[in-house]
């Protein structure tokens, strides 16, 4: 089942293109999109990517060699490339920390760890592999349209660079080799923590656009 995330190819497709015709990526690479925007975007995206990091080692925790070694490594590049973007907009640790949790980014936060804890290591894998893969689908697909705004270019750059799709294709292989190894109840839940994902990546590009606050 070396190939089983080619079953996944029409959903990251569909994901992809509802991503690129949404008002958030459009507007980024318009360069229309507000700083304040993109600003409450890189709040969110800390607070995902904190337990984004955590679950890739969580779920390590249970790889063979050399697939645990590889997915340690794989969130550590996104880290630099984030405090990078902070830096230049001088946004602190301490406004991050201020800023709560907002409601689609909890809720995929909760999904991720829901797949890993109920279902196990091969459906919690699966729920990470959208973050990469639609990043850089999306970015490939802009490429040629150069946001005007060099702080959005960059955001853009760094998933269109050939590392990136590099760790794109690692984590990729890793969810394969998980399939190979599963029967068919655990390579169903796979795709449904893969689908889930692929909707809550859309939903998060939302959730910034319109900077959603808790209401009580």
């Amino acid at each position: 089942m070396s190939d089983f995330t080619t079953t996944l190819t029409g959903t990251i497709n569909r994901t992809c293109q509802e991503s690129i015709t949404h008002p958030f990526i459009d507007q980024l690479s318009s360069g229309k999109l507000p700083q304040a925007t993109f600003r409450y975007y890189l709040i969110q995206d800390h607070h995902y990517l904190t337990a984004f990091n955590q679950l890739h080692q969580l779920i390590a925790d249970h790889l063979p060699e050399p697939d645990a070694t590889i997915l340690r490594h794989l969130s550590e590049g996104e880290d630099l490339a984030r405090e990078k973007m902070h830096r230049e907009i001088n946004l602190s640790n301490a406004e991050i920390t201020a800023a709560p949790v907002a409601p689609t980014a909890y809720a995929y936060i909760s999904h991720m760890y829901y797949q890993l804890n109920r279902y196990g290591v091969a459906a919690a894998a699966a729920g990470l592999l959208p973050c990469y893969w639609l990043y850089s689908r999306v970015a490939q697909k802009l490429t040629g349209h150069h946001s005007p705004v060099p702080l959005y270019q960059e955001f853009f750059d760094s998933y269109a660079a050939a590392d990136f799709t590099a760790s794109t294709d690692q984590m990729k292989e890793i969810v394969n080799h998980q399939a190979s190894e599963a029967n068919l109840a655990t390579r169903q839940q796979m795709q449904a923590a893969f689908n889930i994902s692929c909707y809550y990546e859309k939903q998060f590009w939302q959730m910034a656009f319109e900077q959603q606050e808790w209401k009580y």
